[in-house]
């Protein structure tokens, strides 16, 4: 079942939105929108009556996610009320215990069957270490291991997962978080002249799914993301 990613004409370029139960990453630089369209995206996810989580893992605390959130058309604090939309922070004691004990916090987060859940960013979980050795970070073999394990288990609770990277360029390309996505949004900024920088989006892999390819124009306004779609051919 397809699922819609609730900013204006990604749907289109999606060529009818996400599989729920899938995951997607969005990546690119500081300052190109990857926490303000996920934020419209549950936002607006909840109002329609999802179930949704947004975590955050050494970044923004979640009081201040919702103090920018309010400057936005798209925000209503009627799901956070009712509890359809979530606001959590992974625990930095969860994190220094490693991957076993941040698997095991996700599982119990996946159990509650949640619509959507949005890990912001999820680049950090690559630096983590061993729950029971000290001292190292993952091998990548390790680090494979564990995503694939935290993608399954949202999958098995048919959870759409989205997911923020702070990679640019090549290392999007590299990334394994790129590579075991099944779908990979790129924001960022092209110059159409000295002094007018405009943002763009490009969807990289869409796994099983065509799209429209190519870099469609981003606007940021205080209504959210809109994107500016040719549109399936």
């Amino acid at each position: 079942m397809l699922s819609p990613t609730y900013i204006p004409n990604m749907d289109a370029i999606l060529h009818g939105g996400l599989m729920q139960g899938s995951s997607m990453l969005i990546a690119g630089p500081t300052g190109s929108g990857r926490t303000l369209t996920c934020l419209q995206s549950l936002f607006t996810a909840a109002k329609a009556g999802e179930k949704c989580i947004y975590i955050t893992v050494l970044s923004e605390p979640p009081d201040k996610l919702l103090h920018i959130a309010q400057n936005y058309s798209f925000f209503d604090d009627g799901p956070l009320k009712c509890g359809k939309l979530k606001f959590l922070e992974l625990d930095r004691e969860i994190l220094t215990k490693g991957d076993y004990a941040i698997l095991k916090y996700f599982h119990t987060l996946a159990h509650d069957n949640p619509n959507r859940v949005v890990i912001d960013p999820a680049t950090v979980l690559l630096c983590i270490s061993p729950s029971f050795e000290d001292g190292r970070e993952l091998l990548p073999l390790e680090k494979r291991a564990f995503f694939v394990n935290l993608f399954r288990a949202f999958a098995a609770s048919d959870t759409l997962l989205m997911m923020t990277g702070d990679l640019t360029g090549s290392e999007i390309n590299t990334s394994i978080l790129s590579h075991l996505s099944d779908v990979v949004i790129e924001l960022g900024n092209h110059d159409k002249n000295d002094h007018d920088e405009q943002r763009y989006i490009r969807v990289i892999k869409s796994r099983g799914k065509d799209f429209v390819a190519g870099k469609h124009d981003l606007k940021i306004s205080l209504d959210g993301a809109t994107i500016s779609s040719r549109g399936p051919p």
